[in-house]
């Protein structure tokens, strides 16, 4: 089964109670088990622990000639995404007539809470792996509500927690659990104990399961540790994906990364001993057994050089080769097709020496292209992530109206547009020139912006330029009028000296 599976049990949001979970609370760890090695597993190819790292010689025991090329594409793609997608942190924004005070304090707590780099993080684990998780909470410490967030924002690991959700109609959140193994040795052996923190609207409490207990996965509640969730009854853990089946790159280019690497290694053993090349012997004494003759072959090879001892005198010793040189203009060829589609097929373009910036060379064309499909696939995971980031905004307004003196109390997640920044700096040269072809033939700032794809949002840059435009005109007016009354002055004083 491709992509991390969605963890579903048989409850109504209508009978949740920690009573109703404790019977599917196996089935949830075992499910969440079987995500997390997988998990586990594309986070360790994201690493570059590669299947190539296992290679060996099919033909050749000689451990010396064993070339490993691990090339980082699936890294390389999946920090650019994360790059592209939240290299510019995201902002909250209104319309001009609704723009409130609340918001400012809104950015200022995002600051604070150093959400730029949590949103990056999560990035990375949801691209590498298929999806990352938030966790949002209320600060349990004083603050500052005019300068500091009230609230405390961090990123986690897939294979730390999951979400719960039911599988009725609408799917929807049951509770969020969150997994701690321990280790300790109690009477000589190992015991392992795993803890479940799960967080349902009204309570938090915790379980525990023994593994020398005997019984797969069952576990029981441990005492004093249920509380009452009287005040912030929203799931702390918010899920972000960029597609339902949470397939990340690593899933989607795997075989195409290790293809790419056995062919490059493949190519440097070839430099170094000429792949599938054979020494043929004619009348030739190589020792007087097995292991002579495999001590004549290899200090040969060491060593550059073949004594030859006749087998029959009335015969002329030799040495042959027999060699199949790979087609290393083919080999090229092959790598470059399968690194397009790889970076294709994952919505990055080819980061190539090939692939300039400007001109109208092959190269040029590919990279634009490349921009293109980038662009369009990271406005299509926007769509996906706006669900998890509008989550974390009802969160935050939440706990931030929930506290005395509370700054953002006119503020409501239904008035606010998240908007994203991608870098669009790619071929600056060709759209600044678009745009000033556009704006000379009075095409509105707004909609030349968009068609030049300058910035993913037009409105707000457009604004300013409009601002700066109307600032330029005012000071032109008042420079003139300013003129004018220098020039009226100057000619009534040349009148009296006259008269």
């Amino acid at each position: 089964m491709a992509g991390i599976q969605k963890i579903k049990i048989p409850i109504q949001p209508s009978e949740l109670t920690v009573e109703s979970i404790l019977p599917y609370l196996g089935e949830v760890f075992e499910k969440f088990e079987q995500n997390r090695s997988n998990i586990e597993k594309h986070w360790k190819i994201f690493e570059n622990q590669h299947e190539i790292e296992n290679k060996t010689r099919r033909y050749d025991d000689d451990s010396a000639v064993n070339n490993v090329c691990s090339t980082p594409y699936l890294y390389e793609m999946v920090t650019f995404k994360s790059g592209y997608a939240f290299g510019n942190p995201k902002e909250y924004a209104q319309s001009a007539q609704n723009q409130s005070l609340g918001l400012k304090y809104l950015n200022r707590y995002s600051r604070d809470a150093n959400e730029r780099s949590v949103d990056k993080n999560v990035a990375v684990y949801n691209y590498a792996t298929g999806c990352g998780y938030y966790f949002i909470e209320p600060k349990s410490i004083d603050f500052d509500a005019e300068y500091e967030a009230p609230y405390v924002i961090y990123d986690k690991m897939p294979n730390t927690c999951t979400k719960v959700y039911s599988s009725y109609n609408g799917e929807a959140e049951l509770f969020d659990m969150l997994v701690t193994s321990l280790k300790k040795i109690e009477n000589g052996k190992e015991k392992e104990t795993t803890i479940l923190s799960v967080y349902l609207p009204n309570v938090y409490t915790e379980f525990e399961y023994n593994s020398l207990a005997g019984v797969s996965y069952k576990f029981k509640e441990i005492q004093g540790k249920r509380k009452t969730r009287s005040v912030y009854k929203m799931l702390p853990l918010v899920e972000k994906f960029a597609n339902e089946n949470r397939i990340g790159i690593v899933e989607i280019g795997k075989s195409l990364q290790d293809s790419i690497d056995k062919l490059n290694s493949n190519q440097l053993d070839n430099v170094e001993d000429l792949v599938n090349e054979l020494l043929v012997f004619f009348n030739v004494v190589l020792g007087k057994n097995q292991q002579e003759e495999a001590d004549f072959l290899k200090n040969g090879k060491k060593n550059g050089v073949f004594v030859l001892n006749d087998k029959n005198p009335e015969i002329k010793s030799d040495v042959k080769t027999l060699t199949q040189k790979l087609d290393y203009n083919g080999i090229i060829t092959i790598i470059n097709n399968m690194k397009r589609d790889l970076f294709d097929s994952c919505g990055v373009p080819i980061p190539s020496s090939e692939a300039s910036s400007g001109g109208s060379n092959t190269g040029a064309v590919e990279k634009g292209n490349g921009y293109d499909n980038a662009y369009n696939r990271i406005l299509d995971d926007y769509n996906s992530f706006e669900k998890a980031d509008r989550e974390i905004l009802k969160r935050k307004i939440f706990i931030c109206k929930s506290f005395v003196n509370s700054k953002v109390n006119d503020l409501f997640a239904s008035d606010i547009d998240i908007n994203y920044n991608p870098n669009m700096s790619d071929n600056m040269l060709t759209k600044s020139q678009s745009y000033v072809n556009f704006v000379e033939h009075n095409v509105p700032p707004v909609l030349a912006i968009q068609w030049c794809r300058i910035a993913n949002d037009a409105n707000t840059p457009a604004n300013q330029i409009d601002e700066y435009i109307k600032k330029q005109q005012e000071n032109q007016t008042m420079d003139a009028e300013m003129q004018t009354v220098k020039n009226d002055i100057n000619t009534s004083n040349s009148g009296n000296i006259n008269g």
